[in-house]
């Protein structure tokens, strides 16, 4: 008799957490089932914590439940009740919240709920004076400029000058530097200064790569995002002790120091995965401050992944020295995007330039000395693979077009600047222009057959296209002092240089103004048909016309014109992700109010 009352308790099907089953006079059998899922989940945040509340399932003897987010384990709290608490949840981190009705026949999951833990608030601190001793900005505060800042005071042309000191600022990934932007009138606005001797260390990523839009360290505004305007606050300057030509040492524009000496291997430190916003100050008609002024900057420093936005003078400009940058970026620029003076004596590889067309002027503006032609040392650096996208609204029919943007790139003061593989297109007076004496002597030098740095300047595997309203004419090309039109085109188109005068096939979209996270397409379909590189492996580190940089970077060869390989996706692109494009910062970080 009990072997056919289990046989018959078996095959009851129960719709509930439990069932009976009785064979005559036999005492009943109890079935226990799986329980049903809970329900009414609520998940209460309180910071970096969350309270989860329910409705039990039926039929359940307790209640697991698991908080799941991406990059994290899963969190499990087990209860017989109906609430759970979760405390040290990621900052930032959305969580999927799931309960599920326990016993001993099984489980039941209910609906998932999100459960979103906000961005802490940062804390914010206002550096209140100069930074004398080694200091560490970190990446959970907002640091706030509020007044030119120096990091360590002037150590002279060899480090050796009275009074110095030496520190270093190493600013974390991620961090956020603001300079003010509602002060006194009269007061000098917020900037900060490198000093000669001392080091900055604003390093996100540790390798060469480009940083994450999380990684990447930002100068910007004090003003709220969508508020944010070119000259908003000082910008950042580099003073070092490599050799210029303006003098044993020269003093800085907007009261920024003395640069230069006799160290061309010098290092202030590194400068990779850094945007600079906002920035710049007229502080007269001839004393203004760029975005990032490099002064007498040496070998030893790196410089990599570096965006300029929206600055009120030139986007970057070396003052003389030896350090190289690569993966440049510079946007919106008031003045001239790339200009280099003073006997600069590095590399620029990997540039896109993207003018604003309300207030622009050169793509690129290259020069040694406008008094002395022969002033040592001379400006020998070399540009290659440059992507510059003028936008003088008479040509340019893009988001970014205005009435602004002069020429492509422009030889000007006896410079002697070498510029291979590049793109100048949209730029409203020319494309390409050698202009003035000194400037005139080395073009022609060159065009005689010289190959000395020295004597010479350089411009081979580059294209032009649309400056001027003229795609294939001679309006690419401009009568600038001392150089006629047809002199330039014919030193452009010289046999054997290898530079066109031909659609560089960007893609649609590359004058479009983009955000963050969906920049412009600044990317060639392809090379255009014959093209042909300057090799850049034939280019000698000699100490006197190029430095070689001190982390080992170096010019890399590439068969394509322009700043990324032609036919590179968007999405695969090395300035995707991490550089801005509003006009008002409305795609920026966030500033210490959080917005």
């Amino acid at each position: 008799m009990k072997f056919s009352r289990i046989l018959r308790t078996l095959s009851v099907v129960a719709l509930g957490a439990v069932a009976t089953a009785a064979c005559g006079d036999d005492d009943p059998v109890v079935v226990v089932v799986a329980p049903s899922p809970p329900t009414n989940i609520q998940a209460a945040v309180n910071g970096a914590a969350v309270t989860v509340t329910w409705t039990a399932g039926t039929g359940a003897t307790s209640h697991r439940v698991v908080l799941t987010t991406s990059g994290e384990s899963d969190r499990t709290e087990t209860t017989t009740g109906t609430t759970a608490d979760f405390a040290g949840l990621t900052q930032g981190s959305t969580y999927a919240v799931q309960v599920f009705a326990v016993n001993s026949a099984g489980e039941a999951g209910s609906s998932v709920t999100l459960a979103e833990i906000e961005e802490a608030e940062p804390t914010f601190v206002v550096v209140e004076g100069d930074v004398l001793t080694n200091t560490t900005w970190t990446a959970d505060k907002v640091w706030v400029l509020r007044q030119p800042t120096f990091v360590g005071t002037d150590c002279g042309t060899d480090g050796n000058k009275a009074g110095c000191v030496q520190a270093t600022l190493i600013i974390e990934p991620g961090t956020t530097v603001l300079g003010r932007t509602n002060l006194s009138q009269g007061v000098r606005g917020a900037y900060l200064v490198v000093s000669r001797g001392s080091r900055i260390m604003a390093d996100a990523t540790g390798s060469a790569r480009a940083p994450t839009a999380e990684e990447v360290i930002v100068f910007t505004s004090d003003k709220p995002r969508g508020q944010r305007d070119r000259g908003d606050w000082g910008g950042l300057i580099v003073n070092g002790m490599a050799r210029t030509n303006a003098g044993d040492e020269a003093q800085g524009e907007g009261d920024s120091g003395f640069f230069g000496g006799t160290n061309d291997t010098d290092s202030s430190g590194i400068l990779r995965g850094v945007r600079i916003e906002f920035a710049g100050d007229r502080v007269t008609p001839s004393d203004e401050l760029n975005g990032l002024a490099l002064q007498g900057v040496g070998s030893g420093t790196t410089l990599s992944y570096i965006q300029i936005h929206y600055n009120v003078d030139d986007g970057v400009e070396p003052f003389g020295g030896t350090a190289s940058i690569d993966h440049l970026v510079v946007t919106g620029i008031g003045d001239d995007s790339v200009d280099g003076t003073d006997g600069y004596r590095g590399f620029i590889q990997y540039v896109i330039v993207q003018q604003r067309g309300d207030e622009a002027d050169n793509g690129m503006e290259l020069s040694n000395d406008g008094e002395d032609a022969d002033a040592q040392p001379r400006s020998t650096a070399v540009i290659a693979n440059a992507t510059a996208v003028g936008a003088d609204e008479d040509f340019q029919s893009g988001e970014i077009a205005g009435a602004n943007g002069d020429r492509g790139v422009q030889f000007r003061e006896a410079s002697h600047y070498r510029v291979y593989n590049s793109i100048f297109r949209d730029f409203g007076d020319a494309g390409f222009c050698v202009e003035n004496g000194g400037t005139v002597v080395n073009a022609n030098n060159r065009l005689g057959g010289a190959m000395d740095p020295q004597t010479t300047l350089d411009i081979q595997g580059s294209i032009v296209w649309n400056n001027a309203g003229a795609n294939d004419s001679d309006e690419n090309f401009e009568g600038c002092s001392g150089y006629t039109t047809a002199q330039n085109k014919a030193f452009f188109l010289n046999a054997g240089w290898k530079n066109m005068v031909a659609d560089p096939n960007l893609r649609a979209g590359y004058n479009n103004i983009g955000t963050q996270s969906s920049p412009p397409d600044i990317i060639a379909a392809a090379a255009p048909a014959g093209y042909s590189a300057f090799d850049l492996s034939t280019i000698a580190y000699d100490g006197i016309n190029l430095f070689a940089p001190a982390d080992g970077r170096r010019l890399e060869s590439t068969d394509y014109p322009g700043a990324v390989a032609p036919g590179t996706a968007l999405a695969d692109a090395w300035y995707n992700g991490w550089t801005i494009w509003s006009v008002d910062g409305s795609d920026s970080r966030a500033n210490e109010a959080g917005n």
